[in-house]
C-alpha cells in the first residue's frame, strides 16, 4: 500500500496541514467531524512519517516503551513490573505510558515514546488490538520493533504473547462439571477481546459438556462494583446456579462481596472460579479458585521476545497455556 506524506491526507481529507499534524499529535482542539475524516484517510491509506522512522533507525540502544490502558488494575501492574524486571536485567529503561484513550490518543503517544528515544514498544492487553493501532502499526511505526501482550496484530515488526485463555475457559467449566456442577453463570467484559475469546473458550466447555450456556451476564468494565452488580443479576434472575466463572478476578471479588452480603456461603452454595489469580484471587475471602494465565511469566516472554529482537536475534511468537489455581472458593 501507498505511504502517503501528510500532505496527500490534507488534500484527501480536504483540510489543512495543520489541522491534519493537530489529529496525528492528538491534540483535542479539532473538530470531531475533522479529526474522523482525517482517521478515516490514514486508516484507508496509512502514514509514516520520514522523518521520525529514519531518526529510530539510527539511535542507539535505550529504552522501551511500556503502554497500558490503566494501571491501576493488578492484572496490569503485576504485568507491567514482570516485563520491567526482566528488561532491568539488560540494563534497559522503561518509559511506562498510561493510555486512557486507545483510539484517540495511540498515535500521539506512540510517537511521544519514539521522541523519548525509545527502541521498542510493548503493548499490555488486548485493547490494543484494535484497527486504528494495527495500522498505524503497519504503516506509520514499520521500523519500530513492538510485542504485544494478548493483543493479534500479526504483522512483521510485531511478536505476540498470547494467553490461551479459549482453553483456560474450557479446562475451568470441565473442573466444575466434574465436581457435579450444572448450572453455571458466566460473567464477562463483552467490549474487551480478550473476553470474547474467555467467551468463546466458556460457550465450547458448556457444549462438550452438554450444558445449557443459559447463566450469562455482561459487563462494560472488569471494576468490583460491576462484579457485584452483574452477580445479583444473576442469582436473581437464576436463583439454582451453582457456580459463577469470572473473567477477571476483580469481577470476582465483586460477586464473593455480594454474596457474603447476602449470606450465601462460598463454596457450599455457590461455587466462584476468576480469572488472572492475581493479588485479588489470594487476598480475597475466601480466596479464589482462579484461571491462571501466569502473569510473571507472561511478562518475562514479552520482555525477552523485545530484547532477541533489539538484538537481531530470532524471536517467535508464543502462546502460553493456561491452568488453574484451585483455592476454597471450590472447595
Amino acid at each position: 500500500m501507498q505511504k502517503l506524506t501528510i500532505y496527500d491526507i490534507s488534500k484527501l481529507a480536504g483540510v489543512s496541514i495543520t489541522t491534519v499534524s493537530r489529529v496525528l499529535n492528538g491534540n483535542d482542539k479539532v473538530n470531531p467531524k475533522t479529526k474522523e475524516q482525517v482517521e478515516a484517510v490514514i486508516r484507508e491509506h496509512g502514514y509514516t512519517p520520514r522523518q521520525a522512522a529514519r531518526n529510530f533507525v539510527q539511535r542507539d540502544l535505550f529504552a522501551v516503551g511500556l503502554m497500558v490502558d490503566d494501571i491501576r488494575h493488578t492484572y496490569m501492574s503485576e504485568l507491567a513490573y514482570a516485563v520491567n524486571q526482566e528488561l532491568e536485567k539488560w540494563k534497559l529503561n522503561t518509559i511506562l505510558c498510561n493510555l486512557t484513550d486507545v483510539e484517540g490518543g495511540f498515535i500521539h503517544q506512540v510517537d511521544n515514546l519514539i521522541e523519548k528515544r525509545v527502541n521498542g514498544v510493548v503493548l499490555l492487553g488486548s485493547v490494543f488490538e484494535r484497527s486504528i493501532c494495527k495500522i498505524a502499526i503497519e504503516r506509520r511505526y514499520s521500523e519500530v520493533p513492538f510485542v504485544t501482550v494478548n493483543a493479534n496484530f500479526a504483522l512483521p515488526n510485531v511478536r505476540e504473547v498470547m494467553q490461551d485463555q479459549y482453553q483456560g475457559l474450557k479446562d475451568a467449566v470441565k473442573y466444575l462439571y466434574q465436581k457435579g456442577k450444572t448450572r453455571i453463570g458466566w460473567i464477562y467484559c463483552h467490549q474487551s477481546p480478550s473476553d470474547q475469546r474467555k467467551n468463546a473458550g466458556f460457550l465450547a466447555g458448556m457444549k462438550a459438556h452438554n450444558l445449557k450456556p443459559v447463566y450469562l451476564k455482561e459487563t462494560i468494565g472488569k471494576t468490583l462494583e460491576e462484579g457485584k452488580q452483574a452477580t445479583a443479576a444473576l442469582i436473581d434472575g437464576f436463583p439454582g446456579v451453582e457456580a459463577i466463572i469470572y473473567s477477571s478476578d476483580m469481577l470476582a471479588v465483586g460477586g464473593v462481596h455480594l454474596l457474603n452480603e447476602r449470606k450465601i456461603t462460598i463454596p457450599d452454595q455457590i461455587q466462584i472460579i476468576g480469572f488472572n489469580n492475581s493479588n485479588y484471587a489470594r487476598e480475597c475471602y475466601p480466596p479464589l479458585t482462579t484461571i491462571d494465565n501466569h502473569i510473571s511469566e507472561s511478562g518475562r516472554v514479552a520482555a525477552q521476545l523485545m530484547i532477541n529482537m533489539l538484538n537481531k536475534q530470532p524471536a517467535e511468537s508464543i502462546r502460553l497455556a493456561c491452568g488453574l489455581a484451585i483455592r476454597e472458593s471450590t472447595r
